[in-house]
C-alpha cells in the first residue's frame, strides 16, 4: 500500500458562476475520481424560479481529471452566491485557471458576466480565464456573443468565449483545456 499525503495535481482549475449554472455538474462530468461535494438542500429554489435545482454548494466541490500523459488537474467548484465569498477568497488565488460558467439564455447574463469578472479581478483570478455560455444553440449568432466579448476583453483581452454544456463531458473538457491554454495576463494588465 502506498501512502500519499496531499494531492498530486500539477494545476488547479476553478469553476465559477451564478447559482444553478452547472458548476458541480461540469465537475462531475469530467472528474476521474468520486467528487467531494459540499452540497446541501437549498432554500433559494423558489426565489430564483428554479424547479430542477434542489441543492447548493456551501463549501467547495473537488474532483480530479487526468491528461492523456498522466498529469493531473485539480478541479474546484465554488458556490455561486455572494454570501459564500469566503470560499472564493480561499480557492481562487490558488488557481491555475478559471472557467466562468454563465447562463447564456437569461436577460441578465451580461450583468452576471460583469459581476463575476469584477469578483475575479478583485481576487487576481483572471490571469488564465475562459468564459462558457450555457443553454445556447450551437448556431448562436455573433451579435448575441459580441457584447460578452467586448466586456471580457476589458478584463482579459485574450480570454476566449465559448458555448458549452456543463452536462457534456466533451464540452467541459474543452472549456477546461481552453482555460488552461489561455495566455497568462498579469494582474496589472487585467484591471479594466
Amino acid at each position: 500500500m502506498k501512502a500519499v499525503l496531499g494531492h498530486q495535481t500539477q494545476q488547479q482549475v476553478v469553476f465559477v458562476g451564478p447559482f444553478g449554472v452547472g458548476k458541480t455538474t461540469a465537475l462531475r462530468a469530467i472528474s476521474d475520481i468520486p467528487v467531494v461535494s459540499t452540497e446541501v438542500a437549498s432554500s433559494e429554489i423558489g426565489q430564483l424560479g428554479m424547479t430542477d435545482k434542489s441543492t447548493t454548494t456551501v463549501g467547495f466541490d473537488y474532483g480530479e481529471w487526468a491528461f492523456s500523459d498522466g498529469d493531473r488537474v485539480g478541479l474546484f467548484g465554488v458556490p455561486g452566491q455572494e454570501r459564500f465569498h469566503a470560499m472564493w477568497d480561499a480557492v481562487l488565488p490558488q488557481s491555475s485557471a478559471v472557467v466562468l460558467w454563465l447562463f447564456g439564455d437569461r436577460a441578465n447574463a451580461l450583468a452576471d458576466c460583469r459581476f463575476w469578472l469584477e469578483a475575479l479581478a478583485a481576487r487576481n483570478a483572471v490571469a488564465r480565464l475562459a468564459v462558457a455560455l450555457t443553454r445556447l444553440p450551437d448556431d448562436v449568432p455573433d451579435r448575441v456573443l459580441a457584447p460578452f466579448r467586448e466586456l471580457i476583453a476589458r478584463y482579459h483581452p485574450l480570454a476566449p468565449l465559448i458555448t458549452a454544456d456543463p452536462r457534456d463531458q466533451t464540452s467541459v473538457v474543452q472549456a477546461t483545456l481552453i482555460a488552461l491554454a489561455t495566455p497568462y495576463m498579469s494582474a496589472a494588465a487585467t484591471t479594466p
